[in-house]
């Protein structure tokens, strides 16, 4: 791979991070819920002890999510089966089930987990992403016009439409669907300037449409796709949590390998297939 998986991991998760931070200050939008670190983080816990009993009580089942909001709380969920999107799917219908949040969508939380499965495995086509996506996701009848929504954003990238006009567009057909256009204004700001992660946010923003969520996911995409290198040194140096979210992408990273008794001692962890000097 290009860029370790490692590298990925950590570059997604904070790079939501940095989307959302950004997106709060553009919108000047006091947040009335946790920190969305603490939903990826116990997201990411529960992989890595997957003996650890989940209480359905628990206060963070609760939290009235938006669709975009969740996808950036199920962000560990994404990363841990990019490889295995049946299970992937196995385990957001579970989560979906404690949740009991009738207003997100699964198949928009598909689409995106979907989108990051490519980029981690480098086989992304920025320009055709929903071809693919349609077989994968294997929606049911009344999915179809979510995934028209998205035919519609690959259409639009592909003809270059501009922001102004995509965003209007996408926020039609989102209100003809009552899907979220949260998830197709991020994958339009990613899709659009694929390789340029600060461009991407600025679009983001500029969306004015569930700034914080929409630029958070946005910042998650490019994450994934350009990796750690491609953050912004100022932005990246800003988040409060890049220590944490580094050793949390390790244990994380870890635990998909393979790998028992995590919590002991160093360790390093190569992508299977990858032949690397000892």
């Amino acid at each position: 791979m290009q860029s370790a998986l490692l590298y990925r991991f950590q570059a997604t998760m904070i790079g939501a991070i940095i989307g959302e931070t950004i997106g709060i200050q553009a919108s000047g939008r006091v947040p009335t819920r946790r920190d969305s670190f603490d939903f990826m983080r116990f997201y990411a816990e529960s992989l890595i002890n997957p003996s650890r009993a989940e209480n359905p009580s628990d206060p963070i089942f609760r939290e009235s999510l938006t669709t975009a909001e969740s996808a950036i709380a199920l962000l560990p969920v994404f990363l841990f089966f990019h490889e295995d999107f049946p299970k992937l799917r196995q385990n957001l219908e579970t989560v979906l089930k404690l949740w009991q949040n009738p207003a997100v969508s699964e198949l928009d939380l598909l689409a995106i987990g979907y989108t990051l499965s490519q980029s981690l495995l480098e086989s992304l086509t920025p320009r055709r992403f929903v071809s693919s996506m349609f077989e994968a996701l294997l929606a049911p009848p009344e999915g179809i016009p979510k995934l028209q929504r998205l035919q519609q954003v690959e259409t639009m990238i592909q003809q270059g439409i501009g922001l102004e006009d995509a965003t209007q567009l996408i926020l039609t057909l989102s209100d003809a669907t009552t899907g979220d256009a949260a998830i197709a204004l991020a994958l339009y700001c990613f899709l659009s300037t694929p390789g340029d992660f600060r461009l991407s946010i600025q679009r983001a923003i500029q969306t004015r449409y569930q700034v914080p969520g929409v630029a958070a996911l946005t910042g998650a995409l490019s994450g994934a796709y350009n990796s750690t290198i491609a953050l912004p040194a100022e932005w990246r140096m800003s988040v409060t949590q890049q220590a944490e979210i580094q050793q949390l992408s390790r244990r994380l990273l870890a635990s998909w390998s393979g790998m028992y008794l995590i919590e002991k001692g160093d360790y390093a962890i190569a992508a299977p297939q990858v032949m690397r000097r000892i």
